[in-house]
């Protein structure tokens, strides 16, 4: 009779054994499974961020481009009205009237 009883309990701990190492390996493999989710999101997030990111740098780029060219023009114009300016204070000149242009064509 105590032999009985001391296989039952036996068997019982072997079986609460076998329910706890399930138990375990169900909690390492969702465990593992999150782990490998978040990776990919991470991954996902990251490559879709450095690609706006890159499109906001050839953005930048074109229009600090652009920049440049305005400056340009704003310069080019600039030395227009001066040299305009030179022309009728140190030199004397002024625009002529309408009737005293003449305009030539090429034929």
């Amino acid at each position: 009779m105590v032999f009985a009883k001391a296989a039952e309990w036996l068997d019982s701990q072997q079986l609460n054994i076998k329910q706890r190492h399930w138990m375990l390996f169900l909690v390492l493999l969702i465990g593992s499974t999150a782990s490998c989710m978040g990776v990919v999101f991470t991954t996902f997030t990251t490559r879709h961020l450095l690609n706006n990111l890159q499109q906001l740098v050839q953005e930048q780029n074109h229009l600090q481009v652009e920049w440049g060219q305005l400056l340009l023009e704003q310069s080019s114009l600039v030395a227009q009205g001066q040299v305009e300016e030179i022309a009728i204070s140190q030199l004397g000149m002024e625009v002529p009237a309408m009737d005293k242009v003449v305009v030539f064509t090429g034929d």
